[in-house]
Parts: C-alpha cells; structure tokens; sequence
C-alpha cells in the first residue's frame, strides 16, 4: 500500500513508501511531454496510449519514472485560458496514456501547466493523483510548491524537487497563490541542505535556459552548481525543447536538458531525443545511460542506426566543454560516470567537506578543491561529524586499521582561513571500537560533545555489545564524559536531536522479537530514559525505517 506522510521536523513535505526488499531501484527520466495542438489531433486519430506504443515497455521496466507535463489536465469549464501567444490543455482522460507509459513522477514546475489558469493547474494535480503520477514543483502556494516528494523504495530514500528558473508569461506571481515553485534559489538549496542527512538520493528537476540552444546558459550551470553543493546528487533539465550538454560536477551528474519525448515540433534537433535510464543502490547511482529516440508522428520511437548516431554525436559534441565523455555501444550511450562516492558530506559555516575512505576533500569560495589523504595507507574512514571554533573546523572521525580490524577516534582539524589541514590527532585506545559519530551537544553549553556509538562492555553490562558513549571536547581534545551505564539493550542505531535534547536509540531487547525506538534526556550527568516512542519490526530495511521515523504517516491521498 502507498502511503503518504506530512514531515514535521523540517518542512512539511509529501512521502511516498513503496514497500520492497530488493536491492537496486531502476529509474528512468525523459523531458518534455505535450498532450495537445499536434499531439491532441494523433490521440483523437488513435487513442490515449498511441504516443507511448513504442517505448512503454522500456519505462514500465524502472521503480521510478520521471516525466516533465508540459500541459495542463483539465476541462474546458475547469478555468480560463490565459492571455499569452501559445496556451495549452489536454484532457484529464489522457492521463491515462501517462499511466500506461509507466510514469509515476511528473514535473509541473514548467511554464505550460498553468496555461489553464490557477484552477486548470490545481485541477491538473488532482487528475494526476488519481492515476498514481505524483506530481513535484507545483501547488497551492509557494511553501507547498517548494514541497519535495519523498520517496523509499527497495531500502533506498529519494527526495524529488521541481523549480521553475523564470516569470510565466501572462500571469501574476503571488506567493500565496497556486504556480510553480519559482524563483528562491537560496531557499531551494536551504530545503536540499535540511534533507541532505536523511536521504540517500536528492534529485533536483528545473524548468530553465534558452528554447532551441544546445548549451547551458550560465545561470543553469551556476544553479545545477548550488544545488549540487546544497546536497543534490543528480540535476535534470528542461525547457530548451533539444538535448542540451551532459556534465559531472564534484563527482554528481547534471543532464541541463532532455528535450522533446512527446511533442510536435518538427525541426530535427527537437526530434531528437532519449530515456535516460540508472540505477541506485546503496546510496549510490550507477550506470548511467541513454536510451537514443526519435519522434514520429508526435510519438517517442526508438531510434534508427543512422539516428542513433546523430544522437549520440551531438550530445558528445556539446558535452566535450563540460569535461564528460560518452560512448556508443550497440544502441546505447553510456556516460563514462565512473566516480568514488563520499561516505559522509558535512556541512560547516557554509563549507562543504566530502569524507572519502581515503581522503577528505573541501572547496573554498572559487571551487578550488583541498584535498587530505589519510597518511597511514593501512587505515580508512568509516563515519564523521564537524563543529567550528575560533575559524577551525574540527572533523571528529572513525578510522579503521584493515590490518587488525579495529577501529579509533581521530580528529582532523582544518584552519578555514587558511585553507588547511592541521595535524590530526588519533584516540590511543583502541578497544572502544567505535562505529559511529555524531557532534551533539548534549548540556547546551555551546561547547559540543560527541556520541559515540561503541562496541564494549559497561559498568553494569559486562557483555562486549553495541554502546553508547559521550566525550567532552576541547578543541581536537576529546576525554569521557558518560559511559552509557543506563542503556541494558544492545544498541542497533541512535540518532540525536539538537532541538529536543533527545539522545533516540533503536533498541533490540532481549526479552523480545520486537526492537524498539527509545528516547534519553540529559540529566546534567548522564541520559536518563525518557519514554518509549515506538515499536519496529525486523527487516532488511531497519535502519533506513528509523532514520525516516521523524516523518508521521497519515492514510492515503
């Protein structure tokens, strides 16, 4: 069963669960759709499903499949055509057609959905509602516009955001109307930012750039650059009504445009087009790639040999100044998209730091990148937290020796005036085997501690289990504050909340089947249990289950 879920922690924000087990979640995106003018006339020569015939079963194939509505789905009498030189609409019954393809997420932050009027443009996500296709970047007004779609599938956690670059022709921007999510960059990367430790993959779609140009302008480059900064892990465009460049930025893929998929428009260019297709898997996207099509008669086919080509030479041509290679094998384009994914992207006075397992890697205000490597080749990174005092940013970090298996606290810190790494320390003990870290400050005293999560005995618990630990910090000095002697069930996850002063522990008893989700509160000496919030099944997905557990389920739309 769907469910959908207001999130109150943060912002309020639209959560789709799609129960599964399995590993790997299939996603494929695919640009502008338009369902009337040329488009209208081949539906009513055929029917609905006609303009998607040929390439359902490639879209049907993905868990997720994102399409840009280049139309309103409405009735005549649902609102008003407004003043501007091309208006569109498409009836609600068309929908279906969407449905049949294999779509399941739409964009509606373009300048064509309000065509119909601000009730044309709600009546639009109602009709897309009912037939499953979640709908991004729209709504009743700006703060539900600029909601994204959450979604969990197979163990993995997405975000999804629509943006709208430029003013709609013919309207009236009101903030507390219905319209697009327009505009607010600032606001858009701060809502990425609030998200980007609670999601596995946040993809960002925008609506943006000059019709009928195959290079980004650079506002697209600079706003792909923001969000990707922000947190955003993938960048899709439209709007140009052709296939724009592809480009990679820190390790992150930016598609500026995907063009036409269903449309009317009769220059080759425009005709060209593709599904691009991935997939993730833990917390990873991989094997990116390009399914070459070509319209006919309005319609998305699969391409030709000879088109193909075309295809593939022109989006190699206008990649090539963005540093991103492709290649064509038999009737695919791969992206060459092989990159090393962070462990951990932590964000201090608006500085961004990338933990790698070797390495750790920051940019200043010109992009220019510094990089640490670890100076032991026996050691890696395995987690790691960040606060700032006196302009140094001290990243407080899990190492582990592959040599022996086990694993330390070490602090990295780095002068940000200077743009430099100082001279790390390392924990001498190596029998707390640490696995995970968070900076909290615990006794709101302004001076951070950090929670450890641990694998040892305590005071009362003489069994060698997963443990919770705090340590008072000075700087890159770090000494016991509490050892955890309150906390009898092994321990499977925490998380803290700095807002709440709540320690949260996901709990496994050992008395019974069911694991559960339990809340400490500071004492001024130690975490006193607060109350059991919740109970949790086993399951392969726990983990993710608990980190989401901030979001409150209600039932269906």
């Amino acid at each position: 069963m769907i469910r959908v879920a207001r999130r109150l922690l943060l912002l309020p924000i639209a959560f789709l669960l799609i129960a599964d087990i399995s590993a790997q979640v299939d996603f494929c995106a695919v640009g502008d759709v338009l369902l009337d003018r040329g488009v209208r006339k081949v539906i009513e020569q055929n029917d609905v499903n006609y303009p998607f015939e040929d390439i359902d079963e490639i879209i049907n194939k993905n868990d997720l499949a994102l399409f840009n509505l280049e139309c309103p789905l409405s009735h005549a009498e649902d609102g008003f055509p407004i003043n501007k030189r091309y208006s569109f609409r498409a009836d609600p019954e068309y929908a279906k057609g969407l449905k049949f393809a294999g779509f399941n997420i739409a964009t509606i932050a373009n300048n064509h959905t309000i065509d119909y009027g601000k009730s044309g443009f709600l009546k639009t996500m109602e009709v897309l509602e009912e037939h499953s296709i979640y709908s991004i970047g729209g709504g009743e007004d700006q703060n539900l516009a600029f909601q994204p779609l959450l979604v969990e599938k197979k163990g993995e956690a997405f975000a999804f955001f629509g943006h709208l670059e430029f003013l709609l022709e013919g309207t009236t921007f009101n903030k507390d109307q219905p319209y697009p999510a327009f505009g607010q960059i600032d606001r858009l990367c701060s809502d990425i930012q609030k998200l980007n430790s609670h999601i596995d993959h946040i993809i960002v779609t925008f609506h943006w750039g000059q019709e009928n140009v195959a290079i980004p302008t650079k506002r697209q480059i600079s706003y792909a650059h923001k969000v990707i900064d922000a947190g955003a892990d993938l960048v899709i465009g439209h709007h140009p009504h052709i296939l724009q460049s592809i480009a990679t930025y820190k390790n992150k893929l930016i598609l500026y445009s995907l063009g036409n998929f269903v449309f009317d428009n009769s220059d080759k260019l425009q005709k060209q087009s593709v599904i691009f297709r991935c997939q993730f898997e833990n917390g990873k996207l991989v094997n990116p790639e390009l399914v070459p099509v070509y319209i006919n008669n309005c319609r998305p086919e699969l391409a030709s040999s000879q088109n193909t080509r075309e295809i593939f030479e022109h989006l190699n041509r206008v990649s090539q100044p963005f540093q991103t290679t492709l290649s064509l094998n038999d009737s695919i384009i791969k992206i060459n998209y092989n990159v090393e994914y962070p462990i951990r992207e932590l964000n201090a006075s608006g500085r961004n730091f990338y933990i790698f397992k070797k390495k750790i890697v920051t940019y200043n205000a010109l992009n220019e990148a510094t990089e640490y490597y670890l100076p032991d080749d026996n050691y890696i990174l395995n987690d790691a937290d960040i606060f700032v005092q006196e302009g140094i940013a001290y990243l407080y970090s899990i190492v582990k020796n592959t040599i022996n298996d086990k694993s330390r606290i070490a602090v990295f810190p780095f002068l940000m005036e200077r743009n430099e790494f100082l001279k790390p320390s390392l924990d001498v003990h190596d029998h707390y085997n640490p696995w995970k870290i968070k900076v909290f400050d615990v006794d709101n005293d302004n001076n951070p501690e950090v929670v450890v999560g641990v694998n040892k005995s305590t005071r009362y618990f003489e069994n060698e289990e997963n443990r919770i630990f705090v340590f008072n910090t000075e700087k890159d000095y770090f000494y016991a504050k509490w050892f955890g002697s309150k906390i009898g069930n092994p321990v499977i996850d925490f998380k803290v909340s700095q807002k709440s002063n709540q320690l949260v522990i996901l709990e496994q008893p050992k008395a019974q089947k069911k694991n559960i989700v339990v809340s400490y509160k500071w004492n001024g000496f130690g975490f006193d249990h607060d109350k059991i919030l919740y109970e949790m099944d086993e399951g392969s997905d726990l983990k993710l289950q608990f980190h989401l557990s901030d979001f409150t389920f209600e039932s269906g739309f």
